[in-house]
Parts: structure tokens; sequence; C-alpha cells
């Protein structure tokens, strides 16, 4: 697999590249990982968590993680501006928890992004982080929230303007990745191309591939669309966090995951996930209100989508891709 094009090889912070702690973290996430390997599993990185203090059962989580194989989580933390509560989980159990960035997935993020980007930033040079966090540009009320009838985070931030600008800027002065949440609408489409366009080299994870919740605004994007902003941008990389094929969007009333067709990963999907396995993450999306579906929603990655694909395309999306953009090195064992 050709990696010379794919963005993430190469660390482009100094800080990064000379912060002892950070190379003693890498070798005990690796141990990990090693671990797993020999015991015939395959381990998961999984790259999109939501944390938050109080409300995470940290000991329910490790036991699932040992459990079901997880190697780590990158734990986003919320209503955490400074993200300390991310660095206090990987100090407590350095072999399961990736620090990244405050998620921008509460008010302080919509509200003030500059503020909030000020705090990303002094986070960054710190050398300390691996990910930032899930930044919502477009985002409906998850499911959760809609059977609450709760709306707060029906919300827009323009993705071309100061907020989008500063943090695919952020991404490229530090070589960090960033996860971005932007509901697929075919409006919304051409502001992203044109930010891709201008910062070639951010690391962008799109999360929730294929993931529709009012199919009658989108009518462009599908395999070949995905194949073709892979071709044209070498950041761009997806998560696999989708619903199962059953999931309806109440609001809507369509099944949001168009990965599936008849309860499996449709052929072109997989076609697509197997000519690019470099550009695809495994991902629960977990926060505290589903954390008990989490063996669930593991074992729906595992069975439908890694289980299905070539064993190198299954070990690149489970836990290789993740390890490449958070260390900047092509997973050599």
């Amino acid at each position: 697999m050709a990696l010379a094009g794919v963005v993430g090889l190469t660390p482009a912070f100094s800080f990064a590249n000379t912060n002892p702690e950070r190379h003693q973290m890498i070798e005990v996430w690796r141990g990990r990982i090693k671990a797993i390997l020999a015991r015939d599993r395959l381990p998961i990185l999984d790259a999109q968590a939501t944390y938050v203090a109080g409300k995470t059962n940290v000991e329910r989580m490790l036991g699932y993680m040992d459990d079901l194989n997880i190697a780590q989580i990158a734990f986003a933390p919320a209503y955490d501006l400074t993200a300390g509560s991310a660095l206090e989980l990987q100090r407590s159990h350095p072999e399961y928890f990736i620090p990244t960035t405050n998620s921008g997935e509460w008010n302080g993020w919509w509200d003030d992004p500059a503020r909030f980007l000020a705090a990303v930033r002094q986070q960054l040079q710190s050398g300390q982080y691996f990910f930032m966090g899930e930044h919502e540009f477009r985002h409906y009320p998850s499911p959760e929230q809609v059977r609450a009838g709760r709306s707060e985070r029906d919300i827009t931030v323009d993705i071309t303007g100061p907020a989008g600008q500063g943090l695919f800027q952020l991404s490229e002065e530090f070589g960090v990745a960033f996860q971005l949440h932007y509901e697929i609408e075919d409006r919304l489409l051409p502001a992203l191309e044109t930010m891709l366009t201008n910062y070639p080299k951010a690391k962008v994870i799109w999360c929730h591939l294929a993931m529709i919740r009012y199919p009658e605004r989108s009518s462009r994007y599908g395999p070949a669309y995905v194949r073709s902003l892979i071709e044209r941008f070498p950041g761009l990389h997806f998560d696999l966090a989708v619903p199962p094929p059953a999931s309806v969007y109440g609001p809507s009333g369509a099944r949001d995951s168009t990965l599936y067709a008849n309860g499996r990963l449709r052929d072109d999907w997989k076609a697509v996930l197997e000519a690019h396995p470099d550009r695809f993450l495994a991902a629960s999306d977990y926060r505290p209100p589903i954390e008990g579906a989490y063996p669930k929603i593991i074992g729906h990655q595992r069975e439908l989508i890694l289980d299905v694909l070539s064993e190198r395309s299954r070990h690149s999306i489970a836990y290789q891709n993740a390890w490449r953009l958070m260390t900047g090195e092509v997973w050599a064992g």
C-alpha cells in the first residue's frame, strides 16, 4: 500500500517530536496493541469518543476495552476548556487513553470559537495531545436528544469563516488531526471542498461515513463522490462511527446509515474501503448517554464492516491509520 501521498507521516510541530513524555506514551500504547495481536485478536483504536467527567464510568469502560479488544480510546473531553481531564485519564490509565483536545460538541465551541481555539492552541503547544476532538459545524440533534425533545445542538458554524479557518490552520501548523461533524447535504459540500483546497496539509477526519439524516437534501454524496474526495485531498479521512443498518432518524423518518443494504455492507462502499483502506478509521461515537450500548456498537463495527474486509484493510482501519495520524509513523509493530 503506497502511503507517499497520505498526509500524516511526519509530525509538523517540534514540541511533538522532542517531548520525552510523548515518546513514552507511544511505547506504552504500542505494547498494548502488540499484546492484543499476540492473542490473535484484532485491536481497535477508537478514534472518536467524548468524555464527560462525572458521567463517563471509567472503570466500566476499562472493562469493556479489555473484553472487546479495544487497544485505546481517543477520549475528547466535553465541558472542559482546558482538556486537562484528558491528561488525567491518560496518567491514571496510561495504556488505555489517548490525550485529545477538548470536544467541540458543546456551547463552549459554537458560542465562542475564538476562545475555544485559543485553548486548543495552548494544548497543542504542550506537545501532550495527539488528536483534536470532534468539532460540530453543521449538526442535527443526536437521537437521544431528539427523544428528549432537546434542540440546543441543532447548530451551524460557518466552516469557511474564522472558526473553520482557525481550526484548519491549527491542524496544518501542529500536524495534528481534527474530527469534523458536518451533515451530508448538497448545499454544504462546496464549502468543505473549498476548505480542503485552501488547507491541503490539514488532517481532517470527517466523522460518520455515509450517515445521511435527510436523504432528500443529499443527491451527490455516495461511494463515487467519496472516492473523488480521497483522490483530490490527501489529508482527508473518514471515521466509521455510524448507526446500525436498521437505525431510523426520528425527525426525518429515514434510515440514516446508507453504508448498508439488506443488513449488510453495500458492495460499492466495500469497494471504496478496499481501494483506500488507509483513509478510514474505526470509531464508536461514544458519549455517556449510550455507554451501555458500547459493546453492541463495537460488535456492529466488527461484524458488519471489519470482518468482511481483507486482512490488510481491516488492520489498517481498525488501528493502523489512527496510529499513523497520532504518531506520524506507519505502524511497524
